[in-house]
């Protein structure tokens, strides 16, 4: 790490400090100064999303700066976790399947990561056919004895939506 590196870094650290002390603006202040040294600094911006997600409350600002993030760091893991958390409480599933498309082709992303979000979308929409399928397709990907129990709720879950979907067309039908 050279110097000027390790500087962003404390003023990351001074930020975060400021932010967990509930110093908002100060925290605001120290990440917009470190941007203006090095605006391209992945983590300034995902750092600087965190606060108006979690802290700052100012969700369009938090999209834009978790979007620059992975713009300088495609392969940012915790991003694509906190965007994608972002999108799902405020019921932004496109935004959700633009960004797990891109998330597919990243290595160091879970691929049962992806497909259970994908998965999720699919249900919230009532599309429990393609729901299943995702949630399948992310069974096969996981190595995890909890998310494979996880997605085997989901499926039957989603099985169950479905039958009960079809039993509704058909009373009505008849």
């Amino acid at each position: 790490m050279d110097i000027y590196e390790e500087y962003i870094e404390n003023v990351i650290q001074l930020a975060e400090d400021a932010m967990y002390d509930g110093r908002y603006e100060e925290a605001k202040r120290l990440f917009e100064n470190g941007l203006m040294e090095e605006p391209g600094y992945p983590k300034l911006h995902a750092k600087l999303g965190d606060m108006y997600h979690y802290h700052h409350i100012n969700l369009a600002l938090a999209e834009r700066h978790y979007q620059l993030a992975l713009r300088f760091k495609p392969d940012y893991k915790e991003v694509y976790e906190e965007l994608t958390a972002l999108y799902l409480n405020h019921k932004k599933y496109e935004g959700i399947k633009v960004l797990m498309k891109k998330a597919i082709k990243v290595d160091c992303i879970d691929k049962t990561f992806v497909h259970e979000k994908l998965g999720m979308v699919e249900e919230a929409l009532g599309n429990y056919k393609e729901a299943i399928a995702h949630y399948r397709k992310g069974l096969f990907a996981s190595f995890d004895n909890d998310n494979v129990d996880e997605l085997k709720k989901h499926i039957k879950r989603n099985k169950y939506k479905r039958i009960k979907n079809r039993w509704k067309l058909w009373q009505r039908e008849n």
